[in-house]
């Protein structure tokens, strides 16, 4: 199932967020800098961080219910009866489990949300359940280890209040740049996995 229309919306996403950084960093180092982003740029980075893993995480929630959406509607099309499914899925079918009625899977937003976020090893899991195998992509391995060290930063200054000093206005471009080619990199896995 083509999801380039995902890609495309976040990528445009990540591409406005590498101009505002662009721009907050000329505040700083222009010939007269702005005081507010001058006195605040830990601020700034972190926030803008914080966008960049939440941009990735949406492209992430948004892929994946739309992969689910498609798989439930052909199980469903498909007119299975509820109770075939109970048997085939169930070690010990219970006579309180049986309904005479056809099989209908459905999946919300909420539930990926819940077992879905920008860490790598989750997408991972969650992909898998939805019959696409990142680990087998080799872009998708190339940038891995690297996102999850940015996703882990990024938690580190939302859970522990981290100050962040290590992270810079060109390092959030760097990262944007990153997220895109990983996106891409799933993008090109759910074509394949399709």
């Amino acid at each position: 199932m083509p999801n380039s229309v995902f890609f495309n919306k976040y990528k445009s996403l990540f591409d406005s967020l590498k101009i505002i950084v662009a721009s907050s960093r000329e505040r700083v180092l222009g010939i007269e800098p702005d005081k507010l982003f001058e006195e605040n740029v830990n601020f700034f980075v972190k926030s803008y961080l914080v966008c960049v893993c939440t941009y990735l995480e949406a492209y992430l929630q948004d892929v994946a219910l739309n992969l689910s959406a498609d798989i439930c509607e052909r199980f469903n099309s498909a007119r299975i009866p509820h109770n075939f499914v109970c048997w085939k899925t169930s070690k010990e079918v219970k006579d309180k489990d049986l309904r005479f009625t056809e099989a209908i899977f459905s999946i919300s937003r909420k539930e990926l949300a819940d077992e879905l976020s920008a860490n790598p090893y989750k997408t991972i899991r969650v992909f898998r359940f939805l019959g696409v195998d990142l680990t087998k992509d080799s872009e998708f391995k190339k940038y891995k280890d690297v996102v999850n060290s940015i996703v882990s930063k990024r938690n580190s200054i939302v859970h522990q209040n981290d100050v962040a000093n290590d992270i810079s206005f060109d390092d959030i471009e760097v990262y944007a740049n990153i997220f895109i080619d990983y996106m891409s990199s799933i993008d090109k896995a759910m074509f394949k996995g399709a």
